[in-house]
């Protein structure tokens, strides 16, 4: 393919990972060897939307991936449109840990979690709510841009994010702390089965609980 093809593929490609993608990513899943090229593409893309004032931009975060995501100024007035994660109890508690404690390992994750989180984990991969990255023989895991415009936080910074996290995850994932401080040994009894609730960040900054739809 040519130079208009292989950026119209880079650009699908971004458009519908929802998620942050290294060139190294892109590379392995496009087929296209060369990582100069690939980001000379990225640059290329992300030029041309910031040229025609476009609502989207493409960025670079995280070190070294690229995302596509809608602007901050933007974000703010449609986010009540998109669609809410269907999430059970059990994985909306895996969310709210990994957006409370990130980055954090996998390993950790499922020693607090038990080895349903490698479910949740695949799941919140899939939608695009959260990031995996190679860390020594684990994968670090941390909220992605998606994450933040769905919950709406004015961007996807970690340290805001983790404060805001901070009210709920204790107060509703006490078992979990309690594990984590070394103060305690079981999982809750809560089911793993049933819809819990959302969590969503108010007008004052906090994270309240929002009754999934249907309840």
């Amino acid at each position: 393919m040519g130079l208009l093809e292989d950026k119209a593929l880079v650009e699908a490609a971004l458009f519908v990972s929802g998620r942050p993608l290294s060139v190294k990513e892109l590379s392995r899943a496009l087929g296209i060897r060369s990582l100069d090229y690939l980001e000379k593409l990225i640059e290329l893309i992300a030029a041309e939307y910031a040229e025609r004032k476009s609502a989207i931009e493409v960025v670079k975060v995280l070190g070294d991936k690229y995302v596509m995501q809608v602007k901050q100024e933007y974000s703010q007035r449609v986010v009540h449109l998109m669609p809410r994660p269907d999430l059970r109890t059990g994985e909306l508690k895996t969310l709210a840990l990994i957006a409370y404690l990130q980055p954090i390992e996998q390993s950790k994750v499922v020693k607090l979690r038990g080895s349903q989180a490698y479910e949740h984990i695949r799941k919140l991969l899939e939608m695009g709510l959260i990031y995996a990255e190679p860390y020594e023989r684990t994968k670090l895991l941390g909220t992605t841009p998606k994450f933040a415009e769905l919950y709406g936080f004015p961007e996807n910074d970690p340290n805001i994010i983790k404060e805001a996290f901070r009210k709920v995850v204790h107060a509703e994932y006490s078992d979990l702390i309690a594990k984590l401080d070394g103060r305690g040994n079981e999982e809750s009894g809560e089911s793993e089965e049933n819809p819990g609730e959302a969590a969503e960040v108010g007008e004052s900054g906090s994270v309240e609980k929002v009754p999934e739809a249907g309840e």
